[in-house]
C-alpha cells in the first residue's frame, strides 16, 4: 500500500486498467475466442482427411499436418479481434447503462465467455476418438459428427448459453388474440410452398378430401363418382334443385333409419347390416350406389365454398388445379389455431407476452408449420381441442352463450374424423360435469347437451345412408380394416413420441419441457391437469391404429391435436423457471435445435414425411443408433439396442423434468455455462452407451461424392449429386478428389448458361450442350495406410456464374493424358 492507504493503480487515469488486471482479464476473455478459432481450423483439417478410405496409423498427426500455419494464425487473430470488439462493445454499453467507469465495466464483462470452450473440448475429444480408432465408426462417433456435419448443433448450443448469460430481462408485450392471428396468417401465407397451391401437390388423403369438397360444392352431395376430372371441367348443378334432391334423400334415409330402429335396431346398428362394398383404399360403393370415402365429411364442408371460388377464378384465368383461395382459407384456420394456443397458454400462465412467444415459436416448427398448408383434419381437431379446453378449464362461468358455443364446438368433432369419437365423449362428459357442478340453468345445460345429441343422431344417419348401418365405424368396416386394434399399441405409444422416423420429440426437442409443466403448478395452471384424460384417450386411440405413424403425411400429424396442450405446458414450465439463466439457456438450446431441424424438414417434403431421409444425410453419425426405431410389426423385429435407446430417451425426459422442478424450487439452473457443460456431459455419456450397439453403416456416407472409377472419387461442395453428375448452384465450388492413381487434372464437362471461372484462367463461357475443359488439381497430401496402399487427396476451387448454376461431369486422366488434353483445349 502507498501512502494514504491507496493502491498504486488507484492513481491511474479513469478508463485505464492496471497491467496486473490486463494480465488477468484479457486471457479470460480472449482465450476462449482464440481456442474457438483454432478448433474450427482443426475441424476443417480433420474433415478433409476423413474423406480418405485408408486406415491410417497416424491419422491425428496427418490431419494436423494439413493445417496451414498462416491460415490458422489469421483465423485465430480474427476470432481474437472479434472477441476484443465484443468485449469492448459490451463494456461500453454497460458503462453507459450503469454509469460506471470503462475500467470497471471491462472487468465486469470478463465473465460469461466459457461456452466458447465447447468447440475446443469437442475437437479434442474427436481427436482422441480418431487416435483410438481412425476408421468408421471411430472410437467415439458423435464427437466426430459434432465437429463436422452436425457442428451447427454445438454452435447454437454455445450461442444459446452466451445469449442467456447476457440478455437483459425480457419485457414482452401483451398482444391480443387478433394480433397473434394476423401475424400467424401472414407467416403461413408467405411460408406455404408453391406446390401447396396446386391440386396435384397434395398427397395422401388430401385429394380425397378435396374431391369430397368438389362434389359437395358442385352438387350438394358427398358422392364423388362424378368427380372424375379437374373441377374446372365439371358442370355445377343449380343450388335449388340440388338442395331439393339432398332434402328428399335425407328425408328418405331418416324414415328408413327410424323404421329399422322401430323394428328392434338390429337391422340398422349391427355389422351385418352393412351393405356398402369395398372399391379401393378408403373407398366404398354405397348401399344405393355411388362412390364414397371413409373419411368424415367435416373438412370437405369447410373447403367446399373456397373450392367453388377457386374454380371460378381458374376458369376466368384459363388455368386448372389452382388452390389459391382454398389455401388461404386453410392458412387462416391454422392461424386461428395459433391464436387459440396463445389464449390457452395465456390463461394457464397469466403472462400474455410469454404465451405469445411460445405460441409463435410453436407455429413455426413441426407439426403446426406443416399443416398450415396441408388439408388434414388434425388441424381442425387441434383447433377444436384448444378452444374446448380453454372454455372447459378457464371460462369464469358457464353462461348460456358459452355453453352453446362449447356445445356446437364439441358437436363438430365427430365430423372431422372418426378418431375423434372417444375424445368427443370425454370432452362432452367434462363439459357436462362442470355445468352440473356450477348448477347452470336448464337453458345453458340444454345448449350444451342438445348439439351433442343432434350430432350423434346425424353421425348415425350419415353412416346409415352410405352403408346401411348406423355404427360409428361402419364406413371403416365396409372398407375392410378394423381401424383400431391393439396389435401394435406398444410401438404406437412409444413411437408417436420417440420413433426415429415418425416420432415427434427427437425432431422437436423443445417439447421435452412440457412434462415439467405438470409438476409444481400454480393454482391457476393446475387446471391443465384436468385436460390429461382427454389427451390420454386421444393419444391411446391413435397409438392403437395399425398405421400409428400417420400414412403419407408430414411429421407429427396424429399427435397434433394434443400439441396445444403441450405448448401450454411448455409455457407453464418456462413461466415458473425461465427467469433463471441456466433454465433459459436450456430452453434456448432446445428451441434452437428444434428450429434447425424444422428448417431442414420444411425445405425437403420427403424428409418431413419420413425422417429417415433426414437421418440418412448425416455423413458420420447414424441417427438410428441414438433414436429408437419403433416402426416394426413385432418387438422381435427390433434392432439390437432398441430397448436401451427407449430407456435412454425416457431417462433424459425424466431428468429434464426433475431438474426443472428442482430449479423451480430455487435450487440450480442459475449458470448457463454449467447447464451447457451438464447437457453436453449427459448427452455424450448417453451416446457413448448407445454406441456399444454398432451401426449398420460400414463407412461414412458422403452425399456429395461422385465415383469416377479406378479408385477415384470427387467430392463437390454445395452439390446435389446424381449417379454421374453434380448439379451446383451459382457461386464458389470446392472440389476435393481422392484417388489411388497419380493425377494432375480432371476433364470437366460443365453444362449450363453463364461463365465458369478456374484459377489462373480467363472466364469460360458455358453451353447447355456442355463445355469441356481440363481442370488442374493441386495435390494436398499423399497417404499410406496400414496395408501399404497409397492414396492422394487433391483440392481445387472453381466458380460458376449464372442464375441456374451448372451441371458438372468429371472424367479421370493420368498425368500424360491430362497434359495432352490441356494442349488440345481451346483457349
Amino acid at each position: 500500500m502507498s501512502a494514504g492507504g491507496r493502491r498504486p493503480d488507484d492513481r491511474l487515469p479513469p478508463g485505464r486498467i492496471s497491467p496486473v488486471r490486463w494480465r488477468r482479464d484479457v486471457p479470460k476473455v480472449l482465450l476462449p475466442f482464440a481456442l474457438h478459432g483454432l478448433a474450427r481450423e482443426v475441424d476443417a483439417a480433420v474433415g478433409t482427411l476423413l474423406h480418405t478410405s485408408l486406415d491410417l496409423p497416424d491419422f491425428v498427426a496427418q490431419a494436423l499436418s494439413l493445417l496451414d500455419a498462416g491460415r490458422v494464425a489469421l483465423s485465430v487473430l480474427a476470432w481474437t479481434a472479434g472477441g476484443m470488439a465484443v468485449w469492448c462493445a459490451l463494456a461500453l454499453a454497460r458503462a453507459r447503462r450503469e454509469r460506471m467507469s470503462l475500467a470497471a465495466a471491462l472487468e465486469a464483462e470478463t465473465v460469461g465467455f466459457g461456452p466458447l470452450y465447447l468447440r475446443p473440448v469437442l475437437t479434442l475429444l474427436a481427436l482422441v476418438s480418431l487416435a483410438v480408432q481412425p476408421t468408421y465408426p471411430y472410437g467415439f462417433t458423435l464427437p466426430v459428427a459434432l465437429t463436422q456435419d452436425w457442428s451447427a448443433a454445438q454452435d447454437v448450443a454455445a450461442a444459446a448459453a452466451l445469449v442467456a448469460t447476457r440478455l437483459p430481462a425480457l419485457r414482452l408485450p401483451a398482444p391480443r388474440a387478433g394480433a397473434v392471428f394476423f401475424m400467424s396468417f401472414l407467416a403461413y401465407a408467405l411460408l406455404s410452398p408453391p406446390w401447396a397451391r396446386d391440386w396435384d401437390g397434395h398427397p395422401g388423403n388430401e385429394p380425397k378430401t378435396l374431391r369430397m369438397a368438389v362434389a359437395l360444392g358442385h352438387g350438394l352431395t358427398l358422392d364423388v363418382e362424378g368427380v372424375s376430372g379437374p373441377m374446372e371441367r365439371l358442370e355445377t348443378r343449380p343450388v335449388l334443385p340440388a338442395a331439393r334432391d339432398a332434402f328428399v334423400r335425407a328425408s328418405r334415409e331418416v324414415a328408413d333409419l327410424e323404421s329399422a330402429m322401430l323394428e328392434g335396431g338390429y337391422g340398422a346398428v349391427g355389422a351385418s347390416a352393412i351393405r356398402a362394398t369395398r372399391v379401393t383404399r378408403q373407398t366404398v360403393r354405397g348401399k344405393d350406389g355411388g362412390i364414397y370415402y371413409v373419411l368424415a365429411p367435416g373438412p370437405a364442408v369447410l373447403l367446399a365454398p373456397a373450392l367453388r371460388v377457386d374454380r371460378a377464378l381458374n376458369r376466368a384465368r384459363g388455368t386448372e388445379g389452382r388452390l389459391a383461395v382454398t389455401l388461404l382459407l386453410w392458412n387462416a384456420v391454422a392461424a386461428a389455431l395459433v391464436a387459440a394456443v396463445f389464449l390457452l397458454a395465456r390463461d394457464a400462465t397469466g403472462r400474455p407476452g410469454l404465451a405469445a412467444a411460445v405460441a409463435g415459436f410453436a407455429a413455426l416448427v413441426p407439426p403446426l408449420l406443416f399443416y398450415s398448408y396441408q388439408f388434414y383434419p388434425e388441424t381442425l381437431g387441434a383447433l377444436a381441442l384448444a378452444l374446448a379446453l380453454r372454455l372447459i378449464l378457464f371460462a369464469r362461468r358457464f353462461t348460456a352463450r358459452t355453453a352453446l358455443g362449447l356445445g356446437l364446438l364439441l358437436a363438430a368433432l365427430p365430423w372431422m374424423h372418426q378418431k375423434f369419437l372417444p375424445l368427443w365423449i370425454v370432452l362432452a362428459a367434462m363439459s357436462v360435469f362442470r355445468a352440473v357442478d356450477e348448477m347452470v340453468d336448464l337453458r345453458a345445460l340444454a345448449a350444451l347437451v342438445v348439439p351433442q345429441v343432434a350430432s350423434l343422431y346425424l353421425t348415425a344417419l350419415y353412416n346409415f345412408a352410405v352403408t346401411g348401418s348406423a355404427r360409428p365405424d361402419a364406413l371403416y368396416l365396409a372398407w375392410g380394416p378394423a381401424g383400431v386394434t391393439t396389435d401394435r399399441i406398444g410401438q404406437g405409444l412409444l413411437g408417436l413420441a420417440f420413433d426415429a422416423r415418425y416420432g415427434l420429440l427427437p425432431y422437436t426437442p423443445v417439447y421435452l419441457l412440457a412434462l415439467a409443466g405438470l409438476l409444481g403448478m400454480s393454482r391457476r395452471a393446475s387446471r391443465l391437469r384436468w385436460a390429461l384424460p382427454a389427451a390420454a384417450i386421444y393419444y391411446v386411440t391413435v397409438a392403437s391404429a395399425d398405421n400409428w405413424s400417420g400414412a403419407v403425411c408430414s411429421l407429427g400429424r396424429y399427435v397434433m391435436p394434443i400439441v396445444p396442450l403441450g405448448v401450454a405446458l411448455v409455457a407453464v414450465a418456462l413461466g415458473r423457471t425461465g427467469s433463471r439463466r441456466g433454465v433459459f439457456a436450456l430452453a434456448l438450446t432446445l428451441a434452437a435445435w428444434t428450429g434447425l431441424i424444422a428448417l431442414r424438414l420444411w425445405r425437403d417434403p420427403l424428409a418431413s414425411n419420413d425422417c429417415a431421409v433426414l437421418l440418412a444425410r448425416s455423413a458420420f453419425a447414424d441417427g438410428n443408433v441414438y433414436v429408437p426405431n419403433l416402426f416394426i410389426r413385432t418387438w422381435s423385429e427390433g434392432a439390437p439396442g432398441l430397448f436401451a435407446r427407449i430407456i435412454v430417451w425416457i431417462v433424459l425426459a425424466a431428468a429434464i423434468t426433475l431438474w426443472l422442478r428442482r430449479a423451480a424450487g430455487g435450487r440450480g439452473g442459475v449458470s448457463p455455462g454449467r447447464v451447457l457443460a451438464g447437457v453436453t456431459a449427459v448427452i455424450l455419456a448417453a451416446v457413448l452407451l448407445l454406441e456399444r450397439w454398432p451401426s449398420s453403416r460400414g463407412a461414412p456416407r458422403f452425399r456429395n461424392g461422385l465415383d469416377l472409377g479406378g479408385g477415384t472419387t470427387a467430392f463437390v461442395s454445395r452439390a446435389a449429386v446424381a449417379e454421374d453428375f453434380a448439379r451446383v448452384p451459382a457461386g464458389g465450388v470446392d472440389l476435393l478428389v481422392r484417388s489411388r492413381a497419380a493425377l494432375t487434372a480432371l476433364t470437366l464437362v460443365a453444362e449450363g448458361e453463364g461463365l465458369l471461372r478456374l484459377p489462373g484462367r480467363p472466364p469460360i463461357a458455358l453451353s447447355p450442350r456442355g463445355t469441356r475443359v481440363a481442370l488442374p488439381l493441386r495435390p494436398l497430401v499423399t497417404l499410406t495406410g496400414r496395408r501399404g496402399v497409397s492414396e492422394t487427396l487433391y483440392r481445387q476451387h472453381l466458380a460458376v456464374e449464372g442464375r441456374d448454376g451448372a451441371v458438372l461431369r468429371f472424367e479421370g486422366y493420368d498425368r500424360d493424358e491430362a497434359a495432352v488434353a490441356s494442349k488440345r483445349e481451346d483457349p
